[in-house]
């Protein structure tokens, strides 16, 4: 018989009582199990803690090192390396000659018996025949796949100014989006005190219903804005971490990131033919104009030299055995009805040369445009960012301190301080976007300068 409790009937803690009224063998069986249960169910929101506790003590990011991480592990840049690796090993097997043939047959076989021997015309023949192109087909080859080379690493080098802007423009947004967050809760911070004041002003009659409305009214917009700049941050991060990976989702400096003034805007001008996008188009243009060459070629006759040894069976009249014979050819191609051939293939090289050489200007053009549009939008930002931090801040600080101290004292209504707050927030948000987009601008610069900082 198992020992019990007694288990009263009625009162106020019955049911807690009725629990204990089971065998003792249940309740060592409970205790026993109690922990395989339960440690089970704390394990995994310990887990989730400590993920979360190594993101936040995840290292903070820096714009150059995610510029380097972007750079190590792009794939177009490893593409790109590859390519050329094919053709370099495609430039030495170009400037070969073709492989020889060989040939191997019967001369001359009498049809009636087949026999070797029987007439001393037949040969039993073996030969080697090698071609040699048109003219300097095969250096001229080689000089082509190289120009393509030499295009592949101006290429890359683009690549990697282009990554070093990509990431700069998506680092800077994040930063943004974070710093107007942070204003935006300082604003969030004030409203909610002036939605606290309001109120007890209203208790006391010293404002109206409509105040009290109003003052939850800017709270609220404030949270739906901080609401919507989250989305921002987070589809900036997506975009970031197509370039960098989960790097992207590490916390960043708490500093703006700092982006080197770049050169004045006609030296950028002047250098623009040596930046890698440039160059990659001129040595497209030198590898169409080794194609122009290449047709030249076609003008020239090719050679082939066929070497050929024939063993004869049978002897002659005289009784002596038949001597072998050896043979030796030169054939040549005779390019004499160009017109319709090498003419129109010549002229077509030329052409594509000359398309190649309107599409690198007009690449120049556009670059230049654009270095000279963002050098005057770089010096009226930063002509604006001065303006804000010398009057247009401190004169909305000031503004709104005197609109709070004039509702204080009831001089002012409600719709006076707030219109005050709001447009000092508003202002801190600007220069914020300012701020940014001046970082932008000198990336934008320093791209077509053709400098990584």
């Amino acid at each position: 018989m198992n020992p019990r409790i007694d288990c009263p009937t009625n009162g106020r803690y019955n049911s807690f009582k009725r629990m204990l009224c089971v065998p003792v063998r249940a309740w060592t069986l409970l205790v026993l199990t109690l922990p395989a249960l339960v440690l089970p169910a704390l394990a995994l929101p310990a887990l989730i803690l400590l993920a979360f506790a190594n993101h936040s003590l995840a290292a903070e990011l820096t714009i150059e090192e995610a510029s380097e991480i972007a750079i190590n592990n792009d794939y177009t840049l490893k593409a790109i390396g590859a390519r050329q690796n094919s053709m370099s090993e495609m430039a030495i097997a170009s400037e070969q000659l073709p492989d020889p043939q060989l040939r191997v047959g019967f001369a001359n076989l009498p049809s009636d018996t087949f026999n070797l021997g029987q007439e001393p015309m037949t040969q039993t023949m073996i030969g080697v025949r090698q071609a040699f192109p048109r003219g300097s087909t095969r250096s001229l080859t080689r000089t082509g796949i190289e120009s393509s080379i030499e295009r592949s690493e101006a290429e890359a080098a683009d690549r990697k100014y282009q990554m070093l802007l990509n990431v700069r423009e998506e680092y800077t947004r994040i930063y943004l989006y974070q710093e107007r967050q942070r204003i935006l809760r300082q604003s969030q911070d004030v409203f909610a005190d002036l939605a606290e004041i309001t109120r007890d002003y209203y208790a006391t009659g010293r404002a109206y219903q409509q105040d009290v409305v109003q003052a939850q009214l800017e709270v609220t917009k404030v949270e739906e804005r901080l609401a919507k700049l989250q989305q921002m941050e987070q589809q900036a991060r997506a975009r970031l971490s197509e370039l960098i990976g989960a790097d992207a989702y590490r916390p960043l400096m708490p500093d703006w990131p700092q982006v080197a003034q770049p050169a004045p805007a006609q030296e950028i001008i002047t250098d623009l033919p040596q930046h890698p996008k440039m160059q990659a188009w001129q040595h497209l243009i030198s590898k169409s104009k080794t194609s122009e060459d290449i047709a030249r070629q076609a003008y020239k006759p090719g050679f082939a030299v066929d070497l050929a040894y024939g063993g004869r069976g049978g002897q002659n009249p005289n009784g002596s055995n038949r001597s072998d014979l050896f043979s030796v050819m030169l054939s040549m191609d005779v390019p004499l009805f160009t017109k319709n051939r090498q003419d129109r293939v010549l002229a077509s090289s030329i052409a594509d040369t000359s398309a190649t050489e309107f599409a690198r200007d007009d690449i120049y053009r556009s670059m230049k445009a654009r270095v000279e549009e963002n050098a005057a939008t770089l010096e009226r930002e930063q002509q604006r960012l001065e303006l804000y931090q010398q009057q247009l801040l401190p004169q909305a600080a000031y503004n709104a301190e005197a609109a709070f101290e004039a509702y204080q004292n009831a001089v002012a209504d409600l719709t006076t301080l707030m219109r005050a707050r709001i447009g000092e927030y508003e202002l801190k948000l600007s220069h914020a976007d300012l701020r940014a987009e001046e970082i932008i601008t000198r990336a934008r610069l320093l791209y077509f300068q053709g400098e990584p900082s």
